[in-house]
């Protein structure tokens, strides 16, 4: 069988498929195996209308389990097909797209594109599984030492949708706090001692900043959060940051083998999910996963803007993302619009490689021009930066603390002049 093109999306979207067996008992061994690809048939930045109707009008139907406007796919062609594939592949949400077909039986896919859907649905299966078997092992590791464990975003959130092992993990988001106490003062963060207690069973360890650690447990990426948020990037972050903590409030969630975590309040969500769609809005990376997120989660416990957003972008973000899901995703909360941030949201959706002011990332393997655009892209960031955080960020300002950050890590130091 012809199996259609994996993007090279990092592992937060979108890990190699492999031969997995549905265990949780035992760790996975992430080996892709060869797959045969054909041509791949969506290279330019600007995908054709009837492709991303396609996928959102699946994708809606997966979410809500209502039909789809099976109109739009009278007359589609193997091309449009392959188009709204890659699409729902680059944004991380196939099997919930799939889940979509399923529901419209009436709807006609190319088989070899369908078999291909199943195989990532499978894959999102296993990779779930594979998540809950570490997480349950993992947190296994910091009660045996008096710490518990909350998980953020992820296969925690997962259990929010209709079918939690259709939701594309990436890496395991934590917070860890010392059992027994209030886990909304700071002072009771187990951060650096959980890296101790990781490096001492050979889990490898990189530190990336103030904001949390790396650690990597049976191949598996899991940040290690000291904050919630990037609180020195500006006071907006701060100041959530410090409302994260107050309304944290870990319950228990139970994973589909049965293993129990905790996880965040719906008030902490609220703020969490939008935040972090926000920053890749403003930094890169802002796809449908994050907007089928926020659906599901404002489906289930509708929109109540804290105190502490309102009067701030963060707030006119919310209202933006919310309007997005309302005209696509099914939702029906009324807020304020805003056309045009709305229509800069979907546009950065669809052009994950261009800038607001146009600038286009380069398909090269070019140091000289990767730096080039790099400091191009500083340069823009900066810009957008204190538009949208209300800083006073410099450009000069900015290069340097890049450069810092690079320097304290060596691989991320050459990544910085060879991968963009």
């Amino acid at each position: 069988m012809n199996t259609l093109p994996l993007n090279n999306f990092s592992i937060s979207y979108s890990p190699s498929i492999s031969n997995q067996k549905l265990n949780p008992n035992k760790p996975y061994k992430l080996l892709a195996q060869n797959i045969d690809s054909i041509e791949k048939l969506t290279k330019e930045s600007n995908p054709i209308e009837y492709p991303t109707r396609m996928l959102l009008n699946l994708l809606k139907s997966g979410l809500t389990g209502k039909p789809a406007d099976e109109k739009l796919f009278t007359g589609r062609n193997y091309e449009d097909w392959a188009r709204m594939y890659n699409l729902s592949h680059q944004n991380a949400v196939m099997p919930v797209v799939l889940e979509g077909l399923e529901n419209n039986s009436n709807i006609k896919v190319p088989d070899n594109i369908k078999q291909n859907m199943e195989i990532n649905k499978e894959f999102a299966k296993n990779y779930h599984s594979q998540q809950e078997w570490i997480l349950k092992k993992f947190t296994e590791m910091t009660s045996a030492n008096g710490i518990d464990t909350v998980q953020m975003k992820g296969i925690g959130f997962s259990m929010n949708y209709p079918n939690p092992t259709s939701r594309f993990g990436g890496d395991i988001d934590i917070y860890n706090y010392k059992h027994g106490t209030d886990p909304s003062k700071p002072e009771n963060n187990m951060s650096f001692i959980v890296d101790k207690i990781a490096k001492k069973h050979g889990m490898k360890y990189e530190n990336h900043g103030y904001k949390h650690s790396q650690l990597t447990f049976h191949k598996m990426p899991i940040e290690n959060h000291r904050s919630f948020l990037n609180v020195e990037s500006s006071s907006l972050a701060k100041k959530m940051n410090s409302y994260l903590y107050k309304v944290l409030k870990p319950t228990q969630e139970i994973l589909p083998h049965g293993t129990k975590i905790l996880v965040p309040s719906k008030e902490f969500n609220t703020v969490f999910i939008s935040f972090h769609a926000m920053q890749h809005y403003l930094g890169g990376g802002i796809n449908f996963h994050h907007l089928a997120d926020w659906a599901v989660h404002i489906n289930k416990h509708g929109l109540k803007i804290p105190e502490e957003a309102k009067d701030t972008k963060l707030e006119k973000f919310m209202y933006a993302f919310t309007n997005l899901a309302n005209k696509h995703l099914g939702t029906n909360i009324k807020v304020p619009e805003n056309k045009k941030l709305e229509d800069s949201i979907f546009n950065r959706i669809l052009n994950p490689d261009m800038s607001e002011s146009g600038l286009v990332k380069p398909n090269t393997k070019n140091p000289f021009k990767i730096t080039k655009y790099k400091i191009k892209a500083i340069i823009d960031r900066t810009k957008t930066q204190n538009e949208f955080w209300g800083t006073k960020n410099t450009v000069i300002g900015n290069m340097f603390k890049s450069f810092i950050i690079h320097l304290k890590n060596p691989k991320l130091f050459i990544n910085a002049f060879t991968k963009l």
